[in-house]
C-alpha cells in the first residue's frame, strides 16, 4: 500500500500544475489512465490491510465489477447517466470502458464512504448506518460534480450527446451516479462489516489514507475548475473541502467512539446510558 501511496503523492503535484496550466506534454495522456489506477490501488490495498485479504478483494472487485457493468451499458445505450463516448485519451479500455475510470470509481466511493465513516464515528456515534450510507453517497456525488467541468472540457475524456444544465452535462448523470454510489456503499459496508466494528476495533492502520485521498483529489478538481473559471464547480469543491478537513480535524481531537449498544451485565444505569450515546467519559 505505502509503495502505491508513494507514487501518487509524487506524481500529484506535477499532475495538478500541469493541467491547471494546460501544460500536459504530447504523449504523456497516457498518465491520466496511470493515476486512475494508482489511486484505486492505494483505496483497495488500504481496505485490505485494514478489513482483511478476502473482506478487502471481495469488496474491491464488486465495486469494480459493478462500476465496469454500469459504465459499458452506459457507453452502449446510454442507460443511466445519458448518452456519451469515451474518446480514446483514456486507454486501454475494457468493452468499451476505460480501465482507469472503474479504477476511478473504486477510488471515489471508498475514500467518500471511509471519510464519513472516521467522522461519524468520531463526532456523531449515535448517527445510524443510514445516515452513513447517504452522506458517503453524497460525497462520492459532489466528487462527479467537481470532476464533470474538468473530464468533458479540460481534458477531453468523454462527450456528452445530451445536454443538462450544470455545465452542459445531463441531469440524469448526477441522479444515476446518487443512486449507484448509494448502492456500491451500501455494498462496500456489508461486505467489509465496516459498521458493526465495536470501539476497540476503532483504530485502523494508515486511517489518514481514504481521508487524504478524497481531500487529494477534491483539491485537484477545484484547483483545476478555478483556474479555467469554472467558478460554480471550484466553488462546490472548496466549500466542501473546507467542511471535511475542518470536521476532519474535530474528529481527531474527539476521544468519542461508536456507542456499544448492549450493555454487560452488572452495568449502572448511568453507565448503561453512556453507552447508548449520551454524554459521558469516554
Amino acid at each position: 500500500m505505502l509503495t502505491a501511496l508513494g507514487v501518487y503523492l509524487w506524481i500529484y503535484p506535477s499532475s495538478v500544475i500541469l493541467v491547471m496550466f494546460d501544460r500536459v506534454p504530447a504523449g504523456t495522456e497516457w498518465m491520466a489512465s496511470f493515476m486512475l489506477v494508482v489511486e484505486g490501488l492505494v483505496a483497495a490495498s488500504w481496505v485490505t490491510l485494514n478489513y482483511g485479504l478476502k473482506r478487502g478483494l471481495l469488496a474491491c472487485g464488486t465495486l469494480l465489477g459493478l462500476g465496469l457493468a454500469v459504465e459499458s451499458t452506459g457507453v452502449a445505450t446510454g442507460f443511466p447517466f445519458g448518452r456519451y463516448s469515451y474518446s480514446e485519451v483514456l486507454s486501454p479500455k475494457i468493452i468499451g470502458v476505460p480501465v482507469g475510470i472503474t479504477f476511478a470509481w473504486l477510488m471515489v466511493v471508498l475514500s467518500a464512504f471511509f471519510t464519513t465513516h472516521y467522522i461519524i464515528r468520531k463526532l456523531r456515534p449515535a448517527w445510524n448506518v443510514a445516515a452513513l450510507l447517504v452522506i458517503s453517497a453524497g460525497l462520492a456525488l459532489i466528487s462527479d460534480f467537481l470532476m464533470e467541468p474538468v473530464a468533458v472540457y479540460i481534458q477531453g475524456y468523454w462527450t456528452w450527446h445530451d445536454r443538462g444544465f450544470y455545465y452542459g452535462v445531463p441531469e440524469a448523470n448526477f441522479i444515476a451516479w446518487g443512486l449507484i454510489s448509494l448502492a456500491m456503499v451500501y455494498l462496500l459496508n456489508r461486505l467489509t462489516g465496516a459498521s458493526q466494528a465495536g470501539p476497540g476495533q476503532e483504530t485502523r492502520r494508515f486511517i489518514f489514507t481514504p481521508l487524504a485521498l478524497y481531500l487529494m483529489n477534491l483539491a485537484m478538481f477545484t484547483l483545476v475548475n478555478f483556474s479555467h473559471t469554472n467558478y460554480l464547480a471550484g466553488s462546490i469543491g472548496l466549500i466542501t473541502g473546507l467542511s471535511c478537513l475542518y470536521m476532519i480535524i474535530q474528529a481527531r481531537k474527539s476521544g468519542r467512539t461508536r456507542p456499544v449498544t448492549v450493555a454487560l451485565a452488572g452495568t449502572r444505569p448511568q453507565d448503561k446510558a453512556t453507552n447508548q450515546g449520551l454524554p459521558g467519559k469516554d
